[in-house]
């Protein structure tokens, strides 16, 4: 459209124009004047002629000119709109006057523009380079201060919306409300905008489902549907059956009628730690090898552990832990309902119940008003991630985790890792917890700690403003199970020691033994094979005055292949393949 109008308006110019002194009307005057003829230099006039056309190409071909080209010519080829405006001198609106209420101009901004100026706290998409966000404004005193913008953001006529930065479109906006949206499944969504309600912060979801469980279906209705109902036809958060309900509350009495003295204990011991920011860790004796290898890979590489206190579920777990020099605290009525093996598979029912644990040591010191780091026990350090998050440049956020990697709907918007992250102790994280405490019988129910968390986070970010933050899994400072088995080429770096990172989660791994091999392969491994699986007692022989430390603990990693299609510091192209039917060999 704009290349015709250039075009037109070029042709006009060359002849004259219509509007100039030197017109195409004043050139034929002086060609009917015989008289006056003479006196014009035809030469000197096609000069004069040719020096406007270019004069006016110029001012054409600015951005702001096209525009206000568009404007005067109205970009609707169709006829009815001038009829329907009622003067042909009104031009075509993006959003005619019923929807004024609440739309009254769209802008484009760049996604990764708007990403990074405004830290939303969602783990970014990487793959979004020439990607555009929309910015929609519900009132025209909201649209940005540059007139040729606010124009064309209702377009006026404009081909086209306009685009600008994100600190220039947002420039008159006393709020901004976000949504986050994909194509699920490649599903085909609509959005319903409806104005002039009573404002929610909330999205209500219609498929075209059956009632049963068998997924979209065309021929169906939109029915109201959950954000947990899967193209596939699953539901991801239904809701507590009884059953799961009963269990929690027997949990929950337990915690209830002990919690006075529990805080006052754990307080004592705390205080005795003698540090502000605390490292929180809970084991049971199924995962304490994982337990070992941390503490020995830490002191192996040199560092003070006296600000990490374990919650271990067993006595078993408990004397392991002290005997290595951990902070212990242990109440053995509230962790009566963890089991002390560990979960075949993630999601199985040891899994769920020992994620009880994870849930109430961080709710307890983070309620006595301590900044902490929550750990898993399949963790190792590279550097202390606790300077990390006490470094005052640090952008201030309520909590912060490691990006996990899944980018199933039921992770959604943050795809948070529940088994690292860190918390500042106020009131919005302290309600946080306490409601995640609360909500045993969703955990009950999904399986899954890590799924009722985030769907807390999401909504305490809208009802309190909590403030949360998700690394991005691409970043080098806190890889995990994402990174160590679909990055190849990190995973070399950190292999070679080029890489910056501070700790590194064995995290997407099916069971303990995979950790440990895993472990093994990429030079990670501290612990002695004589003290796995095995109890304090059984190690030290009976001798209470011997270290944990000196039994168990190696001053340099075993380095053992056991997968060639898995990372490993050295070459292990002589052991079988973990898929064997897709694996490559890592080097």
């Amino acid at each position: 459209c704009s290349s015709f109008y250039i075009g037109a308006f070029a042709g006009i110019a060359a002849s004259g124009g219509q509007n100039n002194s030197n017109t195409a009307a004043d050139h034929h005057k002086l060609n009917a004047n015989n008289n006056n003829s003479n006196q014009i230099d035809e030469k000197e006039l096609q000069r004069r002629a040719e020096e406007l056309a270019d004069q006016k190409l110029k001012l054409l071909t600015s951005s702001h000119k096209l525009q206000e080209l568009c404007n005067k010519h109205m970009c609707s080829n169709n006829p009815a709109d001038q009829k329907n405006h009622g003067s042909s001198k009104e031009v075509h609106k993006l959003f005619p006057r019923p929807l004024n209420h609440f739309a009254n101009g769209l802008i484009r901004v760049s996604k990764d523009d708007i990403m990074s100026t405004f830290d939303f706290g969602v783990p970014p998409n990487p793959h979004s380079a020439g990607k555009d966000a929309l910015i929609l404004y519900n009132t025209a005193k909201a649209l940005p201060n540059d007139r040729y913008l606010a124009a064309a953001a209702n377009l006026n006529g404009y081909m086209s919306l306009p685009f600008t930065n994100a600190t220039t479109a947002t420039e008159n906006c006393d709020s901004l409300n976000v949504v986050f949206t994909d194509i699920p499944g490649g599903m085909r969504q609509c959005f319903a905008l409806i104005g002039g309600q009573y404002q929610s912060y909330h999205v209500q979801r219609w498929m075209r489902r059956a009632d049963n469980r068998l997924g979209l279906n065309k021929e169906e209705s939109l029915k109201l549907s959950s954000r947990g109902h899967t193209g596939g036809g699953r539901e991801e958060f239904r809701a507590p059956r009884g059953s799961d309900v009963a269990e929690h509350q027997e949990v929950l009495k337990s915690y209830l009628n002990e919690v006075k003295g529990i805080k006052s204990r754990l307080m004592s011991v705390l205080t005795k730690m003698n540090s502000k920011q605390v490292v929180v860790m809970t084991c049971n004796h199924g995962q304490s090898e994982l337990l070992m290898n941390f503490v020995c890979s830490s002191r192996a590489k040199g560092f003070d552990l006296s600000n990490v206190i374990l919650f271990p579920t067993d006595v078993e777990t408990k004397e392991l832990a002290e005997g290595l020099g951990l902070t212990t605290f242990y109440e053995e009525k509230l962790m009566a309902s963890v089991p002390k093996t560990e979960a075949e598979i993630y999601g199985d029912i040891f899994f769920t119940k020992i994620m009880f644990a994870k849930i109430v040591c961080v709710q307890l010191v983070n309620e006595l008003g301590y900044d902490l780091l929550f750990m898993d026990v399949d963790i190792v350090w590279y550097r202390n991630p606790i300077d990390y998050f006490m470094n005052k440049s640090l952008p201030q956020f309520d909590i912060y985790f490691q990006d996990d990697g899944s980018r199933q709907e039921r992770y959604a918007p943050y795809s948070a890792n529940s088994g690292f992250y860190f918390v500042r102790a106020n009131p919005r994280t302290q309600h946080l917890f306490r409601h995640l405490l609360y909500s045993g019988d969703l955990l009950n129910a999904w399986n899954s700690h890590q799924q009722v968390l985030i769907a807390l986070l999401a909504e305490y970010n809208s009802l309190m403003g909590l403030k949360v933050k998700v690394f991005a899994k691409e970043t080098e400072l806190f890889p995990g199970g994402w990174l160590y088995h679909r990055q190849k080429n990190e995973m070399k770096r950190i292999m070679k020691g080029e890489s910056n990172l501070y700790i590194f989660h064995m995290s997407w791994t099916e069971n303990k033994r995979n950790k440990l091999n895993f472990f093994q392969q990429i030079g990670q491994w501290y612990v002695q094979e004589t003290c796995i699986g095995k109890h304090y007692n059984d190690i030290v022989g009976g001798d209470s005055t011997v270290s944990l430390s000196t039994h168990c603990c190696l001053a340099e990693p075993l380095v053992i292949c056991h997968y060639r299609d898995k990372p490993s510091k050295i070459p292990c192209n002589n052991s079988p393949y973990l898929d064997k039917k897709r694996g490559k060999p890592f080097w």
